[in-house]
């Protein structure tokens, strides 16, 4: 319940279309019902006149009849454009809402999960939560009120009737329901589970599927796609079995009510204390009252899994993002001399720290080159400087200041990195370009291109800066992706720049032509300059050579 709860607290900024659904729903349901009820009270009564030989007035229960139907149609269109308003409302800011809690969590406090698995909870657990208010909250509702206005009308007329037809609509509308979802609490939450690897597994091998074809690997990949949809598929007929027991429990309730009503109401008719015609109504007015019933059986057959859905929503929103805003941030320094002081990184769950007691000074304006084996904690170093996590121990400064003090949008202006696996997003090539700068101008878009060694391959592509360049860039080269990410991070114009590996993927000819446009672009400015490669050493000042996270040389260039 807490979930369910915490669920509907994100609802709060809408209350008001939410109540104004709620409100059209009840209106169109009780018109629905009274419709059914004052027919065929007319009837009986016209009929009943008729046999007397008496004249009644017949305008105003004919007036009646047709507002309340015109209401009825009317009511059902408006409740479903406003249900819809307001869930899409909840849905859309749910899902902008998890997205801002996502920006400061990633990379650092994201790293356990896979893109399908944040693709899954962004798109499909946040759809699911449509259920919550258009198929759980609304009709449950509606059905409670629609519930108590009925047994207060027949209360009215007789207490027993009312108990009796009320005790009936209770029991197989809401009580039989309601339990049935309990017992299918389980195969609900598993349900969201599986759907979850579904999606993570299709957009993992689909991401990798040429690689998948090429060791030889796709029919495991494929035979395990087809194993947990077949698994989902039989959850689903297992709800579904509930579900259709369940509507029919919801029918089964009106046709009930109706001999309870008639039950009841009959004698009451013999013994003078009812009318014929308030009899009919009542009647109707028992069998029309579960239409109100009939979506539950299957909002509460997914309530299990909406819980679940929102729970693994929960489990992000829960997430302490591994760097914090300053919320008084002092200015930044004029300076820009980097000091690591003492600094200590560990990831969770690693054997060992990825950088331990590490430190060190890079002077304004000085290139430096980080090397070492794979996991000797350059890219860690690249990660702390640009404050996408925060040193476990020791301090990071930048110009006498530490980064910590200092406000996270400057730190990321001032220093510009090129990760080592740069993300581009499936846009064109020039949004991907201005990514960082929206409002750079043709002339300076084209300047960093030519750094980057891209200007022939711009020129080649028949829409320009307008081409696609496919989910994840996947249409570009490894090399291509890696010069339009230096050209993004040049396009800030940044005091120090953190190349990572910026020749992977690049021949030596092309590698070294591009890192020697670069440095020139970067005179006087900060360079470091992460790689595993020697043949560009020759233009650094300094060379630190990293090794289990710890220093192990710090010597000019030109003595390596």
């Amino acid at each position: 319940m807490r979930d369910l709860f915490r669920l509907l607290g994100l609802y709060r900024r809408h209350v008001g279309w939410i109540l104004l659904s709620m409100l059209v729903s009840l209106i169109a349901t009780l018109a629905n019902v009274g419709l059914m009820a004052t027919s065929g009270w007319f009837i009986t009564a016209m009929a009943a006149a008729g046999l007397a030989g008496v004249t009644m007035n017949y305008f105003t229960p004919a007036a009646i009849i047709r507002g309340l139907a015109i209401l009825r149609t009317g009511g059902r269109y408006i409740d479903r454009v406003v249900g819809h308003e307001a869930t899409l409302r909840l849905l859309s800011d749910t899902r902008t809402h998890l997205f801002a809690m996502m920006v400061p969590l990633a990379p650092a406090a994201l790293d356990d999960l896979r893109s399908g698995d944040l693709l899954a909870r962004l798109k499909a657990d946040i759809d699911r939560l449509e259920l919550t208010f258009l198929r759980l909250l609304s009709p449950l509702v509606v059905a409670v009120l629609t519930l108590a206005a009925v047994g207060l009308v027949l209360f009215l007329h007789d207490g027993l009737l009312s108990a009796g037809v009320l005790a009936v609509l209770a029991a197989c509308g809401l009580l039989a329901p309601a339990l049935a979802a309990v017992a299918a609490a389980g195969p609900g939450r598993t349900l969201t589970l599986r759907s979850a690897d579904l999606r993570r597994l299709v957009v993992d091998d689909l991401s990798g599927l040429m690689p998948l074809m090429v060791v030889g690997a796709f029919v495991e990949h494929r035979n395990r796609l087809v194993e947990t949809m077949a698994s989902i598929v039989e959850i689903e007929r297992r709800l579904a079995r509930r579900a259709a027991f369940g509507q029919a429990l919801g029918r089964l309730s009106g046709d009930l009510a109706l001999i309870v009503a008639l039950a009841v109401g009959v004698p009451l008719v013999a013994a003078g204390r009812m009318a014929g015609p308030d009899l009919a109504m009542a009647a109707l007015l028992s069998l029309s009252a579960a239409e109100a019933f009939m979506g539950l059986p299957v909002a509460f057959l997914g309530v299990a899994s909406t819980l679940a859905s929102a729970r693994r929503l929960f489990a992000i929103l829960d997430r302490e993002p591994p760097v914090i805003d300053c919320a008084a941030p002092k200015p930044m320094p004029e300076g820009c001399d980097i000091s690591l002081d003492g600094v200590t990184l560990s990831y969770p769950g690693a054997i060992r720290p990825a950088l331990e007691n590490m430190t060190f000074d890079i002077p304004q304006g000085s290139r430096v080159a980080l090397v070492g084996e794979s996991g000797a904690g350059k890219s860690s170093v690249a990660a702390l400087l640009a404050r996408l996590r925060d040193p476990d121990a020791g301090e990071i400064r930048l110009g006498g200041t530490p980064t910590r003090e200092l406000a996270l949008a400057d730190v990321r202006r001032t220093i510009g990195v090129v990760a080592q696996k740069p993300h581009l997003f499936t846009a064109t090539l020039g949004d991907n370009l201005r990514l960082g700068r929206p409002s750079a101008t043709d002339e300076e878009l084209a300047a960093v291109i030519d750094v980057a060694g891209l200007s022939d391959f711009v020129a080649r592509l028949p829409q320009g800066l307008a081409t696609p360049v496919g989910v994840a860039g996947t249409t570009l080269s490894g090399g291509e992706a890696r010069r339009v990410a230096i050209a993004r991070v040049l396009l800030i114009d940044p005091d120090i720049l953190v190349l990572d590996e910026p020749g992977e993927g690049l021949d030596p000819e092309t590698e070294a032509a591009v890192l020697d446009r670069v440095l020139d672009r970067m005179a006087g400015r900060t360079v470091i300059l992460i790689t595993h490669a020697r043949a560009a050493l020759h233009r650094m000042d300094r060379v630190v050579e990293l090794d289990a996270g710890r220093i192990v040389s710090n010597l000019p260039s030109s003595t390596v």
